[in-house]
């Protein structure tokens, strides 16, 4: 464990101090689900929020999976880094992210030839916190790139998928137990079989709905579990989920953004698709 602790980002404490925080206790576990927000990717006309969730031990120290989305539009491949590892001591949670948000053939080729590799990978480490005293005790923290990538913009790998986006070196994330509610949302799923619809109503304010979806059991195991995730940006208010043939478990998040990418409305719904017979 020390030697993981070691070999990542811990913003603001000695790594001894950290280390000090261990107690018994810990901060609360379980599934967290939410959002990040970019900070200065020199775009203003790109969108800043992405999607982000753990599922975070129970233990006061122990182990944290999870994923990073950059996926915007639903015709957008499923971007999303992976957790490759980290760790939980107490009320903190720290460590590294990795994967490749665009195919070869849309990421910048200064990358390729700087990394000498064929698949860039790339690396980001993360760092937060319990808040146990804020509105649904939320994980928040940050993460910051390693390898200077702010200001690049990339593009969607999909055909006929007009995508493009910039990434910013350093974001902030905040993540919520899937029971904590932000405004009366009336979040619900209608219809039967493969033919279901998720509704919602958009708080006062509103300029951009985050919705994702994620199979919770692939979450839970330490597998990718977003299945998809989009940002509408002209007040929609419904959503088309993913129907697999076999019923699976998910859990659908909306969340509200108002013009300064503040969050003013969150609610979840955990349903199995289609339902079992």
């Amino acid at each position: 464990m020390a030697e993981i602790l070691e070999s990542i980002f811990i913003p603001e404490e000695s790594f001894d101090n950290f280390l000090d925080k261990l107690t018994p206790e810990g901060g609360r576990g379980g599934l967290y689900v939410g959002h990040f927000v970019e900070l200065n990717d020199g775009n203003d006309n790109d969108i800043d929020i992405g999607a982000v969730y753990f599922d975070i031990s129970n233990d006061g120290a122990g182990s944290v999976d999870g994923s990073f989305s950059y996926q915007q539009k639903a015709c957008q491949e499923n971007n999303s880094l992976g957790i490759n590892s980290a760790i939980k001591v107490d009320n903190y949670i720290a460590g590294k992210v990795t994967g490749s948000l665009d195919t070869l053939e849309f990421l910048d080729i200064k990358y390729v030839d700087e990394l000498g590799i064929e698949t860039p990978n790339l690396l980001t480490t993360f760092a937060g916190s319990f808040e146990e005293d804020e509105a649904g005790e939320p994980w928040k923290g940050s993460f910051e790139y390693l390898d200077g990538l702010g200001g690049s913009t990339l593009s969607s790998g999909e055909n006929n998928c007009n995508m493009t986006y910039t990434i910013s070196d350093r974001s902030n994330f905040s993540t919520y137990p899937l029971d904590y509610s932000l405004d009366d949302m009336d979040l619900d799923i209608s219809g039967n079989g493969t033919q279901k619809t998720v509704t919602w109503d958009n708080p006062r304010n509103t300029q951009h709905i985050l919705v994702s979806q994620i199979d919770v059991d692939k979450a839970e195991t330490g597998s990718n579990g977003y299945v998809r995730n989009v940002v509408f940006s002209n007040l929609e208010t419904q959503f088309s989920p993913v129907i697999p043939n076999t019923s699976t478990n998910y859990a659908i998040i909306v969340q509200a953004f108002d013009a300064n990418n503040t969050m003013i409305g969150y609610e979840a719904l955990v349903q199995d698709l289609p339902e079992g017979r």
